[in-house]
């Protein structure tokens, strides 16, 4: 929970189980976070119900009365007795059971169940291999059709189902080139597609304009007449683009501008030269930017890397006056108080001694430590036109974003990172990662180096996929809801995509952790796609395409010479649904 310590923990040997009521539980082993006892197996096992097995609420303990053991719980629900039977192996091999009339209510109750010595078997645990690597085979229970539905519409791949166009109608009191036109208008009709989850989305169409050209001129001519129809075909638009989009690019953002009437593309990122995201290039540390009239443009295939601009270099001052030597990690594009805005995180040579006194390995070289959440903005002319972004001079200096009392965010570590920005309710908030959790704050669109309001943790890493760090957050707004992804665990193999939840429109605090519900299980993670193998694919953010369609951005590596390749940045279409926004793997 924000705004407590935890200890991580995990579990081994689960066992799932109808309630009475028929929603689900699962019954295991708690273990210390890396697999080995935590004291609790000697008299307790965990308890956790859900209703529909897509997400879970952690009871607690359920206490039995015992130091001898309690080796592979399960649990079965007696009709006849109206009661639930504990089953479990002691140390000394020898079974045992305990009943109650209420499973749910001894979880976490801290009152111990009697337990008594049984000759009867367990409820049977299943043995072989499921087809997962690496996993350990628990029990099975049957599940209703409706049920199955929902795990499918989960947990598997979302799916189109159908495609419609509207009929489009043209005044038959037209003639001519008005005529002509309001053919040629048609071709900005989009489809509606259908999806497997239930959720709908349009595209825009490549309609055959040979085609619209011929109902055109028959329109002007006349010979198209009331009461007739015509066919026009078209193929769906759907941009794919290249893998890997951008090579030694980490925490990569792209984004959709309008400059000044004219629409822009432009990608920003880490550089991570061989893997090296404090002081790559032996030291040439920079933030390279690219900008181009479509977003393939700006990949490596089509020589978007060759066409990078330094917007900032090593040596570059702050507004304190300080060298920027190194990092420039995690930038972001938004347009904040209606200037091009670029959030990030730059860091300095390191101070002699650390803050605790011991000696910095990193004096006088760059040091991450020393880093926090920047801001610089795109200077405007005085009619509120934009200057050209692709001129360095055209950018503000750079800021350190500071609390209300103008103290830094950190006080505890100094490093800060990792910013975005959200607005809900007339109130616009950053969120950040700082002592290795999410944090946010309130601020003034008009005065974005400064926050309004205290920084509060909203997302702390509590489960075994996000264990040791929770970073990089994104926000999108969709069907009423706030989605808020970020990473979890630690840059590598395990990195992976939690959510958090808020509703929008309503007013909410959102610096108040009770507004957000958080997923206890991962959107994306490593995993074999279009038969490779992704590995930590993560700090993702939403943006979109030219037609206006969602697309999905994050870096992930590959497995190469068996060793982590270290990150690229991929492209990916996107799709948002009532359940959660989805980005596929490329």
């Amino acid at each position: 929970m924000p705004g407590m310590d935890i200890t991580l923990k995990s579990l081994k040997n689960p066992f799932l189980f109808r309630l009475a009521d028929g929603r689900f539980a699962i019954a295991a082993t708690r273990t210390a976070r890396g697999g080995e006892p935590d004291g609790s197996e000697r008299s307790a096992f965990l308890l956790a119900i859900s209703d529909d097995l897509t997400a879970f609420d952690q009871r607690g303990l359920v206490l039995l009365r015992t130091t001898g053991g309690v080796n592979c719980p399960s649990v079965s629900f007696d009709a006849a007795d109206a009661c639930y039977v504990v089953s479990w192996t002691g140390d000394d091999g020898k079974a045992r059971t305990a009943r109650t009339a209420d499973i749910v209510a001894a979880a976490g109750s801290g009152r111990p169940l009697d337990v008594v010595e049984s000759a009867s078997s367990q409820p049977l645990r299943q043995t072989g291999d499921c087809g997962i690597p690496n996993a350990v085979v628990g029990n099975s229970i049957a599940i209703s059709e409706p049920e199955a539905e929902r795990l499918i519409e989960r947990f598997g791949r979302i799916r189109n189902t159908g495609t419609s166009v509207p009929a489009q109608r043209i005044d038959a009191g037209l003639h001519g080139e008005d005529a002509r036109n309001a053919v040629l208008a048609s071709a900005a009709t989009r489809a509606e597609l259908s999806y497997s989850d239930g959720s709908q989305a349009t595209r825009a169409v490549d309609w055959n304009m040979a085609q619209l050209e011929a109902i055109g001129q028959e329109a002007s001519e006349g010979t198209f007449k009331a009461g007739q129809t015509r066919t026009v075909e078209g193929v769906i638009r759907q941009s794919v683009y290249p893998v890997p989009f951008a090579v030694e690019r980490a925490d990569p953002s792209v984004f959709a501008w309008d400059f000044n009437g004219k629409p822009m593309f432009m990608f920003i990122a880490t550089d991570d030269t061989d893997g090296n995201c404090v002081d790559p290039n032996d030291g040439r540390t920079h933030m390279p930017l690219r900008i181009a009239d479509s977003i393939e443009a700006l990949s490596d295939a089509a020589g978007g890397r060759a066409k990078e601009i330094d917007l900032l270099a090593c040596g570059d001052l702050n507004s304190e006056d300080r060298p920027m030597t190194g990092c420039f990690w995690a930038p972001e594009l938004h347009v904040i108080g209606g200037k091009l805005s670029v959030l990030f995180m730059p860091c300095f040579d390191g101070p002699r001694v650390n803050p605790d006194g011991t000696p910095n390995d990193r004096a006088g070289k760059p040091d991450m430590w020393t880093g926090s959440c920047h801001i610089m903005q795109l200077k405007q002319h005085s009619d509120g036109t934009d200057f050209d972004p692709r001129e360095p001079e055209n950018w503000t200096v750079p800021e350190p974003i500071l609390d209300p009392d103008g103290e830094t965010l950190n006080p505890i570590q100094r490093i800060s990172l990792d910013m975005t920005v959200l607005c809900d309710s007339g109130r616009w908030y950053y969120a950040w990662q700082q002592v290795g959790s999410i944090w946010i704050a309130s601020f003034d669109p008009g005065r974005p180096a400064r926050l309004t309001s205290k920084p509060k943790q909203i997302v702390v890493p509590e489960f075994a996929w996000d264990n040791m760090i929770a970073e990089g957050p994104n926000a999108i707004v969709h069907d009423g809801t706030i989605f808020l992804i970020y990473s979890g665990s630690l840059v590598g193999i395990d990195y992976t995509t939690g959510l958090v939840t808020a509703p929008v429109g309503q007013g909410a605090d959102l610096t108040d952790a009770s507004v957000w519900t958080k997923l206890d299980y991962p959107l994306q993670k490593s995993g074999v796609y279009n038969g490779r193998w992704q590995l930590g694919t993560c700090h993702g953010m939403w943006s979109h395409d030219e037609d206006g369609n969602l697309i999905y951005v994050f870096h992930n590596a590959e497995y190469e010479h068996g060793r982590y390749g270290g990150p690229r940045a991929l492209v990916q279409g996107g799709h948002a649904h009532s359940g959660y926004a989805n980005g596929g793997g490329a």
